[in-house]
């Protein structure tokens, strides 16, 4: 990629980062008549809006090994804002491996605090890089991960996780996370999934959160599962469950394999509370 790539436009202002476009200079990317070579152009002259545009034209050619080419060599010489703006394209083209590729050079070039390093571990997990994933998100916790943000990228990673059957990697992730009741409920199903439902039970049970209604609702769903169906309306809310539960309460589909049993609970209470 020519060194221009990481130098502003002429008409840019002096306090105009590489990879920001002047206000009144739209990018050829918005032009549906743009074709490969121009777009190409403005991509190396530093217009990054253009990649996104690109990739979607190579990928309806089948020319993947292109793409990865470029998103390469793009991935070595961007600069840190430019990095951050190519991983928004690839989410935007829902294109996990570039978006990986770039947030792992953004990582490893610049600065980064433990959200960038979870964001990375998502990408990458993915993309199904899971040994790179691990390593990049165990880093995270051992900086100090903010926990509040557990519903935004560690939870995908163990999504990712378990729908590639990884399921001792994605119990290590869980345990990390294991105070975190949104952590807890997929855990203590993961375990059940593993011939361990007692000692999920023991989790939910024993839990800070264990009276939270989400907890409550997941000791239930593991203990219908387990046949137990006394202890299961034993463990309901003596009023009932409230109005957003009620339906995904009554209307539980049956799990159609070990990942959508680990995040059953999740997901039904998700679209309960969405409402």
């Amino acid at each position: 990629m020519p060194e221009r790539f990481v130098e502003p436009f002429p008409f840019w202002p002096a306090d105009f980062e590489p990879g920001d476009r002047h206000p009144l200079a739209p990018s050829v990317a918005w032009d549906p008549a743009s074709d490969e070579q121009t777009l190409r152009q403005a991509l190396s002259f530093g217009d990054i809006e253009c990649w996104a545009t690109l990739t979607r034209l190579l990928r309806d050619q089948g020319r993947t090994a292109e793409i990865r080419e470029l998103g390469e060599r793009l991935a070595t010489t961007a600069s840190q804002k430019q990095l951050a703006r190519f991983v928004e394209l690839s989410a935007s083209n829902f294109d996990a491996e570039s978006g990986a590729r770039f947030q792992f050079e953004l990582i490893s070039r610049f600065p980064a605090d433990a959200t960038a390093l979870e964001r990375c571990a998502r990408l990458l997990a993915e993309s199904g890089r899971y040994d790179q994933a691990m390593d990049v998100q165990r880093e995270a916790l051992r900086r100090g991960t903010d926990r509040r943000y557990f519903m935004i990228n560690p939870r995908q990673t163990m999504r990712a996780l378990t729908a590639a059957t990884r399921f001792d990697d994605a119990e290590e992730l869980m345990r990390a996370y294991a105070d975190d009741m949104f952590a807890a409920s997929p855990l203590a199903l993961l375990l059940q999934v593993r011939g361990r439902t007692a000692e999920g039970e023991e989790l939910l049970r024993r839990h800070p959160s264990a009276n939270h209604l989400y907890l409550r609702f997941t000791l239930v769903t593991l203990l219908e599962r387990d046949g137990r169906h006394t202890g299961a309306a034993a463990a309901r809310p003596a009023g009932g469950w409230p109005h957003q539960m009620r339906d995904a309460a009554d209307r539980r589909l049956p799990a159609d394999g070990p990942h959508e049993a680990i995040w059953s609970v999740t997901d039904y209470l998700g679209r309960a509370f969405a409402v």
